[in-house]
């Protein structure tokens, strides 16, 4: 009878993610609790308050303003960095789908918060969308409820483009270090205090700005169009003259009294709209435990849902399953020797295919590297080609003129004997009889005379004096060229403004997607495996009874020591800077050209290889002989390690 099938690892996470998703509610929905208190009537000191009433009624109905969020943020949520080539790759990745989904999501959310904003607001507030008027006059719309109504769907727009600008859908996921301490120095609580202080000012700062910069906005641009819309809606459950077709006056009524609603209605929407993300960012973001536990330690076969997990095609999945799997490595004894223990699955031992799926994601780096490394070398080669056949042809001017006849354009001349000057010259006939004339007549021309060759040539040599040899230079620069350094100063401003710098294909965004992946960054993976088992292989040495890991110490020593040699040469000169990048320093400051070459994620990526390679080095020190390592095989891996004598 053939085993069961384990659980997959994308059901368990799920599992897990669920009920995140409903501690991140829970909060959000208590934070739109305050916001109701804020907004309500304070008549009664009691109901104004109290669950059980208007209160209460708001905040089930405010809670839908952060729902939305939660839905667009699990329908575009990634682990690792953007790591396009530039932002306006970026821009077209994100085009139309994501785009559009967001400022649908956000411009829904500020409608619906409009409509329970005013429907809380006193009579006083005056937001209603008709005027109130006397019984025998006509109805007219309220210019007051429409310029708020507009403020929010502008902070709807202006929030959506931060949201993608500053890749709100990324969920920041720690990077955990192999060490003997594992105590969290900052609690999840600290955190969450943390960024949600950050995030409710970043948002009052930004509904503040928008509120200063909206009066000018509709009264220029946008004051027509949310009048005549509107009135359009308005009309299908009122009647209104003609004269209403148009906004009155020429300024809008802005007093400081909506102004100041604006900010402050500005600013609750924008903290239920931040602190979603961020209570989404922090639970979903936690690492893969349950009540202390594995994620899998419930599973029927936990051993066989990890590895689900560790060959899985989803980027979450995956990343998720090596950081359970270095957790296990680090502080659960018992789930290492069942890793160790589990020798008699159909597919091979578990510690087997754990290895084979690290092995994948970290030579993955190397290959991606190689690919680049080809096809430099390709480019740089037919340059050379270019070059080489370029100096030929410059020898052979060199050695002696090649002369070469041209087309004839007109017939040779006769002989003079041949000819009649009495007679006139006949009409030309045919297209090259034609063309004939055509350049004789320019040869014949008395301003193509040798004196007036002279005079034009004595021109140009006197304006190129009064040029300096550094104006001439600039002027026939090329505008494109393969380094930034020697780019056309015009070509760099222009690169350097707001727009030219969406086209900028910067150093740190090309290394970061060779080496970590793209569109996004795959480091949470690479980290963990690299971690994972170089942990697990060390434990071994204690709780490996059956000693399945020693015979695969050497392949994986070989393994890390291949990919450090591939990535440190690459990250110290492999790749050259794009011409875009106008702010990568010139070769002539080698210190901090080297500098601009260390990209954080990078340089963790090789610090992490290296001393894996260290650790693993100093722990099967005295049982190379035993276990099969070669000598050349450890002495590249001592100099990979930095620890050659």
């Amino acid at each position: 009878m053939a085993a069961a099938r384990p659980r997959p690892y994308r059901r368990i996470l799920t599992s897990a993610l669920h009920r995140r998703f409903v501690h991140a509610s829970a909060l959000a929905l208590l934070v739109c609790y305050i916001v109701a208190f804020a907004m309500g009537e304070k008549s009664s000191w009691l109901w104004s308050w109290f669950p059980i009433g208007a209160c209460g009624i708001r905040a089930v109905l405010l809670s839908l303003c952060s729902l939305v969020i939660f839905v667009l943020r699990v329908g575009q949520m990634h682990l690792g960095a953007r790591t396009t080539v530039s932002s306006i790759s970026t821009f077209k990745q994100l085009i139309p789908f994501e785009a559009f989904q967001t400022f649908g999501w956000y411009i829904f959310s500020a409608w619906w918060f409009n409509e329970i904003y005013r429907w809380s607001s006193p009579l006083s507030a005056r937001l209603e969308w008709v005027n109130r008027a006397r019984p025998h006059e006509r109805a007219s719309l309220n210019e007051r409820a429409i310029y708020l109504y507009t403020y929010h769907l502008t902070l709807a727009v202006t929030q959506s483009l931060a949201h993608l600008w500053h890749d709100y859908d990324r969920v920041h996921v720690s990077l955990v270090k192999r060490s003997d301490n594992h105590t969290n120095v900052e609690t999840f609580l600290k955190r969450i205090q943390t960024a949600l202080t950050k995030a409710l000012i970043r948002g009052v700062k930004r509904s503040f700005i928008v509120a200063l910069i909206c009066p000018l906005a509709y009264s220029i641009v946008l004051r027509r169009f949310a009048w005549s819309t509107t009135l359009y809606f308005a009309k299908l459950f009122w009647d209104f003259p003609r004269s209403a077709a148009h906004p009155p006056g020429f300024l809008p009524p802005i007093s400081p009294g909506i102004m100041l609603r604006s900010i402050v209605s500005g600013a609750l929407l924008m903290t239920c709209w931040e602190s979603a993300s961020v209570f989404f960012t922090n639970f979903l973001g936690k690492e893969p435990l349950k009540r202390g536990q594995p994620l899998t330690a419930d599973a029927k076969d936990p051993n066989g849902s990890l590895l689900t997990g560790l060959t899985a095609k989803k980027e979450m999945v995956r990343a998720f399953a090596f950081w359970e799997l270095l957790l296990i490595s680090q502080q659960f004894p018992d789930r290492r020797k069942a890793i160790f223990n589990d020798i008699d699955r159909e597919e091979g031992a578990a510690w087997s295919q754990i290895l084979s799926a690290a092995t994948a994601v970290i030579k993955a780096v190397s290959s991606r590297i190689k690919v680049k490394a080809a096809e430099k070398n390709y480019l740089d080669k037919r340059d050379g080609e270019k070059s080489t056949s370029g100096n030929e042809i410059d020898d052979q001017f060199q050695k002696g003129p090649v002369l070469r006849t041209l087309p004839r354009l007109t017939d040779p001349l006769k002989d003079p004997g041949e000819v009649d000057i009495f007679v006139s010259a006949s009409k030309p006939h045919s297209r090259q009889e034609r063309l004939s004339e055509a350049v004789k007549s320019f040869g014949n021309n008395p301003d193509w005379t040798p004196a007036a060759r002279a005079k034009a040539r004595n021109v140009l040599d006197r304006a190129t004096a009064m040029i300096s040899p550094e104006e001439v230079n600039l002027l026939t620069r090329p505008l494109f060229t393969k380094k930034p350094e020697d780019l056309h100063p015009l070509v760099a401003t222009v690169l350097r403004t707001p727009i030219g710098r969406l086209f900028q294909q910067t150093y740190a965004r090309r290394l970061s997607g060779i080496v970590l992946g793209t569109p996004h960054s795959d480091i949470c993976s690479i980290n963990h495996s690299i971690n994972s088992i170089t942990c697990l292989a060390i434990k071994s040495l204690e709780e490996d009874s059956y000693g399945k890991v020693q015979a695969d110490v050497p392949a994986i020593i070989r393994l890390f020591t291949e990919t450090i040699e591939t990535l440190e040469p690459f990250v110290n000169g492999g790749l050259d800077a794009h011409w875009t990048d106008v702010d990568f320093p010139p070769s002539s400051d080698p210190e901090a050209q080297a500098q601009a070459r260390r990209v954080p994620d990078v340089e963790l990526v090789l610090t992490t290889l290296k001393l894996s390679l260290t650790d693993i080095l100093s722990a099967f020190n005295k049982y190379f002989t035993v276990i099969g390592l070669e000598a050349k095989d450890l002495r590249l891996a001592k100099e990979a390690a930095g620890l050659a004598d």
